[in-house]
């Protein structure tokens, strides 16, 4: 039986399709602060998420790979960490640093929720060619 934190890092280093793949059927992705900035906060089921990951994966930050991870919460069903990236962005150019955490549920060896938090501004940068600004401006 997989654990959380063992799920959890699994989807760290896993490509989008890896990753997408550790999801329950009716698990989610929640990326809550990412409404501020005009895109869908929560990606229900493996084939969703992964549309979802080969975005970031593919175009928004290509071939990128999370450093510094560190893991804090480690129980059988739940698990909290930290991770960052550094990368140039696909599709705005800029180099970005992202920090991320994300809290993992598991059941039967799936993951039902990970939750993730993220830097609204490092995401913006990466995502519009003028950053937040773009954002203020469409609203």
């Amino acid at each position: 039986m997989k654990t959380a934190k063992q799920l959890l890092q699994a989807y760290i280093d896993g490509s989008a399709k890896e990753a997408a793949a550790l999801f329950a059927e009716n698990g989610a992705l929640e990326l809550p602060y990412l409404a501020d900035l005009g895109v869908p906060p929560r990606y229900e089921g493996p084939k969703n998420i992964g549309d979802f990951l080969t975005f970031l994966h593919e175009k928004m930050y290509p071939n990128f790979k999370f450093i510094d991870v560190k893991i804090y919460i480690d129980t059988p069903d739940q698990a909290f960490g930290e991770y960052t990236i550094h990368q140039k962005s696909g599709i705005s150019g800029k180099q970005i640093h992202q920090r991320f955490f994300g809290h993992c549920t598991v059941a039967n060896d799936k993951i039902v929720l990970l939750r993730e938090a993220l830097n609204v501004l490092a995401a913006a940068d990466g995502m519009f060619a003028n950053g937040i600004a773009d954002v203020i401006n469409k609203k």
